[in-house]
């Protein structure tokens, strides 16, 4: 895969090593191995990893590094291919609380974004929300939990809301980031982020592509 993503690599005018801004790397695997592929990709160190071997195979610092997207299909001998890609943002759509069935489209370029009640949270309301997923819902809290982009995938971790933000798959399986190693659980398309208040009130952020 880093050597499918290097063949894209260009020069810049002064000769410095450039991206396009977004790839699909295209995997074909026999439908046996499809499973275990997909297992594999869906590692959250995959793309570090990938990110690594790829920043010392071009000379290249990862802030360098095109948004990388990964396509598994069937096919009858295994291959690898990287294409350009356009950009696929991803976007929050809000099930219940007070701004139910709002979608929070997520700007491109970030790293982190903070998520909860209201605009502002800390003890004297100076620190600032990058996403508002209800006003007045008050099991939510202002200091809820915090985003991230890492390579092709996104993350949450719970700050203020604990045990009561859950990760609910979309096949079923249930994740609370506050009880993980890394205190962070990796998110796909499907999956909702559920806050709750214990007592069987949720709020539930529900990841898409657009």
């Amino acid at each position: 895969m880093v050597e499918a993503i290097a063949s894209l690599r260009r020069y810049g005018p002064r000769g410095e090593t450039a991206f396009p801004p977004d790839v699909v790397v295209h995997i074909t695997v026999p439908e046996g191995g499809s499973a275990i592929v997909r297992s594999f990709l869906d590692r959250p160190d995959l793309d570090r990893e990938i990110v690594a071997g790829l920043a010392n195979r071009c000379d290249a610092s990862p802030d360098a590094l095109p948004a990388r997207d990964y396509a598994l299909s069937i096919g009858d001998r295994v291959s690898i291919t990287a294409t350009e890609g356009a950009p696929k943002p991803w976007q929050l759509v809000i099930a219940g609380g007070d701004l139910d069935r709002q979608t929070l489209a997520l700007p491109s370029g970030w790293s982190e974004l903070a998520f909860g009640r209201g605009a502002w949270h800390g003890a004297d309301h100076g620190a600032r929300n990058d996403l508002v997923v209800c006003e007045r819902t008050e099991f939510v809290s202002r200091r809820a939990g915090r985003l991230y982009r890492v390579g092709h995938q996104l993350e949450v971790a719970s700050l203020d809301q604990g045990d009561e933000l859950v990760v609910r798959r979309a096949s079923g399986e249930a994740i609370r980031p506050a009880r993980t190693a890394r205190g962070r659980t990796t998110l796909g398309t499907g999956d909702a982020i559920e806050l709750g208040d214990g007592r069987g009130q949720t709020l539930r952020l529900i990841v898409q592509r657009r």
